[in-house]
């Protein structure tokens, strides 16, 4: 309680008296010394508080309504290293002009006693109207002089003059922020009625021997703002793909091996059941490699089963496929790819397998496209595997990683799953496509011997993390803009939008 038996706990609001009772030490002291229009380098050496402490007593009088803080740019010219050079010796048009005060002279003398620098101070003094050329020789025309001369040394010159001396390099200019603080009506008032007996806390002593009883407590503001503080933290979207992973993790599921961005088009394309010569390979662009080779050399231990591949593809779909074009190399176009090569490497039955991986795909680079992005692709392979297995693996997806409870799983159509669907997630923006999923051919089983049926996706993680940050331009999730880290969303277990 303070001494007129108000809790110390008090927004002040506009009333002076309470304001002059919450002001902390620091405060008191900088607006006792404000009595009118100041620098805060003033008022650090009026009241002996370092800068940093200055500053933030001003922070705080301003968000009170206290003091007035005024910010204006000037601008301060100076002489560049050169420029001082010719303070010293003059500015060439200056000897120039004296030289020829002296009498006409022939070019070629001049040029010896002054070198480089004849030929620009003899344009300017042209320019100026000062001299002429006639028959090689230099002689001075009228009386004028340069307009320039007389304020050169100490810059006492309009700023049309300035600004050609700083294109030939002699001045440069530079802005100053200077800032002026004065006190309002409302803190000359609380000036006026600041405590200097105000108790700033209460010790076990004052407790012990009731002496607080009487005393006035400096009150605590509860309404003005303070300044805001970021803190470290990780980058928001590597933070989310953490999350995603630490969420598969606990669901059983196990990471495939990376694999390599650059491939040949066989595990991107033909081992995914994706014919050759027909529109259903074309579902994305690609990129092609053209250096340091473009075709890809197959070793032995993939021989057999491209073979198999080879077979499903003739049989399956009726043409004579071309090996040359499996061996065809391109960036990583989708992620799974790595799920055509992980069925190669023989994954455990039952399994549970995830990878969250970047490929590339020529597009529009816009704020909803990137030229590169994270995909999470994923199987699932087991007996008692079904579709409905897959509808409720999206919809759990849906709800941890985009935060969302509203989607919808529509028919699709993929050349290597059947039946297929796509993914799409109700947020703030509209109903938003994350991507596909389905069950895997048989003809793309079989040449990995699996027998099992094996459920399948492929997700955009960069726009369920647009979702997650409430983010509307996907270029953001990589910004190295500090305002934007800072700002950012935290990526909360179980978000809901």
């Amino acid at each position: 309680m303070g001494g007129d038996g108000v809790p110390i706990l008090n927004a002040p609001g506009k009333d002076p008296e309470l304001l002059a009772q919450s002001l902390t030490v620091p405060e008191r002291e900088v607006l006792r010394v404000l009595d009118g229009r100041k620098r805060p380098e003033e008022v650090e050496e009026e009241t002996g508080r370092s800068r940093e402490e200055v500053l933030r007593a001003l922070m705080y009088l301003e968000n009170k309504g206290l003091v007035r803080v005024e910010k204006e740019v000037k601008e301060e010219w100076r002489h560049t290293e050169r420029g001082k050079e010719y303070v010293k010796r003059g500015l060439p048009e200056e000897r120039l002009l004296e030289i020829l005060k002296k009498g006409k002279r022939r070019v070629e003398e001049v040029k010896e006693e002054m070198g480089e620098e004849m030929g620009p101070a003899l344009g300017i003094l042209k320019k100026l109207g000062l001299v002429e050329v006639r028959g090689g020789e230099i002689r001075l025309v009228g009386e004028g002089e340069i307009p320039w001369s007389e304020g050169y040394r100490d810059l006492s010159l309009k700023k049309e003059y300035l600004e050609e001396l700083r294109k030939r390099g002699l001045v440069e200019k530079r802005e100053l922020k200077v800032v002026w603080v004065e006190p309002t009506p409302l803190g000359k008032k609380v000036k006026g009625l600041v405590r200097e007996d105000l108790v700033e806390e209460i010790t076990p002593e004052m407790l012990r021997e009731r002496s607080w009883r009487g005393k006035v407590f400096r009150r605590y503001d509860v309404e003005s703002p303070v300044p805001k503080r970021y803190y470290g933290k990780r980058q928001p979207y590597y933070e989310f793909l953490l999350r995603i992973k630490q969420k598969l993790y606990s669901m059983g599921f196990q990471e495939m091996p990376p694999g390599d961005i650059v491939i040949p088009m066989l595990w991107n394309n033909d081992a995914l059941f994706m014919p050759q010569d027909h529109p259903a390979s074309d579902i994305h662009d690609i990129y092609f490699v053209k250096s340091p080779r473009k075709y890809a050399e197959i070793p032995k231990e993939w021989r057999e089963v491209m073979e198999r591949i080879r077979k499903e593809h003739e049989e399956g779909w009726g043409y004579k496929w071309d090996e040359n074009r499996a061996k065809r190399i391109i960036l990583r176009s989708h992620a799974t790819a790595l799920s055509s090569y992980l069925l190669y490497l023989r994954p455990r039955i039952p399994g549970r397998y995830f990878t969250i991986s970047r490929v590339f795909r020529p597009d529009e680079f816009d704020y909803k496209h990137l030229l590169e992005f994270n995909q999470l692709d994923g199987v699932v392979l087991g007996e008692e595997i079904t579709f409905r297995d897959l509808v409720g693996l999206l919809r759990e997806f849906a709800r941890e990683f985009a935060g969302s409870d509203k989607i919808r799983v529509k028919p699709a159509y993929f050349p290597f799953t059947e039946p297929s669907a796509e993914l799409f997630v109700k947020t703030e923006r509209g109903w938003m496509e994350i991507g596909g999923a389905g069950m895997f051919r048989e003809e793309l089983l079989r040449p990995f011997s699996i027998e099992v049926p094996v459920i399948a996706w492929g997700l955009g993680l960069d726009r369920f993390a647009m979702v997650q940050l409430g983010i509307r331009d996907i270029r953001e999730l990589f910004s190295k803009d500090l305002g934007f880290l800072e700002r950012s969303r935290k990526v909360v277990e179980h978000a809901r939008v």
